[in-house]
């Protein structure tokens, strides 16, 4: 006769019930998390706690709760074939895994090698084991327990005589109803081993830890030296504070000035920006065409030297060579930007260099080859250009 029955849950008290009804939601929430996630990932116990007090719905399952459903597995008679374990991440979160022997035959709970039912079975079988244990252990545990009917042998001979004093969880409910909750809390809890990984960061942790307290006690001594300064000069005389006026004057002043209001800079930023020389859109066209010069004359040897070193006048089209600076220069040009480079550079930078021949419609450039530029940037700062 099994001492707890599971299947008469009426005759149980109710702390035993609510432990079996606590790991059939435990299961039956890491059923749902391996059905979702898989096996193959530590399952961390702050999602699955709230998943298992969703289940339960009694109360708000903590670690401890964990801990127990998986302690009193690990605690009973078949604890080779508990398949959990606890491991701590470090950082508070500690996780629950399958271990390596039960993760081959993936038929069960979420692919574990035992099925929900045989764990309950293993649950309810470990309860029986430390409930005799425990019972043994106290003097309250050894109660007579009623006579069971057994079946007679056939033939001659006397029937076994029944051990009174066999320990049952049935006659202790009865008689002794007010122990119960001594025997829940002594059950054991499942211990959290170190992950192998956190083992290994320990000393590099434990060497920035280090660090930090170095830099720590480095700047506490710093303020410690400062504090004796500022004492001595305090019991030094009246003079060391008169010398040191000047500076904190300087700093109020300076405190004052960073405090004059956004609108006042804004306002005298507009009447600086009023109060200057207006530059005409052309001249803005201009600076802008003196800014791009020396990357068009580049440009322009370029497709010189592609037409040969030996011709001394190369003759382009305005299109062709409009298109070519469109497809060569590295910032994007537009067409009007390009013509008026060309213009610029024949006109102030380097009139002998480049010429605009207009012929018609027809507008050509012809670069002398002969008469090239050699101190471009010299000529672009005379003409007004910062770099």
């Amino acid at each position: 006769m099994s001492p707890i029955d599971a299947s008469a849950s009426g005759a149980l008290p109710t702390e035993l019930l609510n432990l079996l009804h606590l790991h059939s939601s435990f299961l039956t929430a890491l059923s749902l998390h391996y059905a979702h996630n898989g096996t193959a990932t530590p399952v961390d116990l702050l999602p699955l706690t709230e998943s298992v007090s969703k289940v339960w719905r009694l109360r708000k399952v903590t670690y401890d709760d964990i801990r127990l459903c998986i302690g009193v597995l690990e605690a009973g008679p078949a604890s080779n074939m508990n398949p959990f374990h606890l491991s701590d991440y470090g950082r508070g979160k500690i996780c629950l895994e399958i271990k390596d022997e039960h993760s081959q035959n993936l038929v069960g709970v979420g692919g574990l090698s035992l099925t929900e039912d045989e764990l309950k079975d293993m649950f309810v079988k470990s309860l029986d084991a430390l409930w005799a244990e425990w019972s043994a252990s106290t003097s309250s545990g050894m109660v007579t327990a009623r006579p069971v009917a057994t079946p007679r042998k056939r033939g001659r001979g006397r029937p076994k005589k029944l051990d009174v004093k066999q320990p049952s969880i049935q006659p202790f409910v009865s008689e002794h109803g007010p122990s119960i909750p001594k025997f829940v809390a002594q059950l054991p809890l499942a211990e959290i081993t170190t992950c192998s990984s956190l083992t290994a960061l320990a000393p590099l942790q434990e060497k920035g830890r280090k660090r930090l307290r170095e830099f720590k006690d480095s700047v506490q001594q710093g303020r410690s030296a400062k504090k004796a300064r500022d004492v001595g000069k305090e019991n030094a005389g009246p003079s060391i504070k008169t010398e040191s006026a000047d500076p904190q004057t300087k700093m109020t002043d300076f405190a004052s000035v960073r405090k004059t209001a956004l609108l006042d800079r804004i306002l005298a930023k507009q009447n600086l920006a009023a109060s200057a020389p207006k530059t005409s859109p052309a001249e803005l066209a201009r600076q802008s065409a003196l800014q791009r010069s020396e990357e068009v004359l580049g440009v322009l040897a370029l497709l010189c030297a592609s037409k040969g070193p030996s011709q001394p006048r190369v003759s382009f089209s305005m299109n062709a060579l409009v298109q070519a600076l469109q497809g060569s220069i590295r910032m994007q040009i537009s067409k009007d930007e390009a013509l008026r480079c060309v213009e610029v550079l024949a006109a102030e930078v380097a009139p002998g260099y480049v010429t605009v021949m207009r012929m018609g419609a027809m507008v050509h450039v012809v670069v002398n080859q002969a008469l090239r530029p050699v101190n471009v940037r010299g000529r672009l700062v005379e003409l007004g250009v910062a770099f």
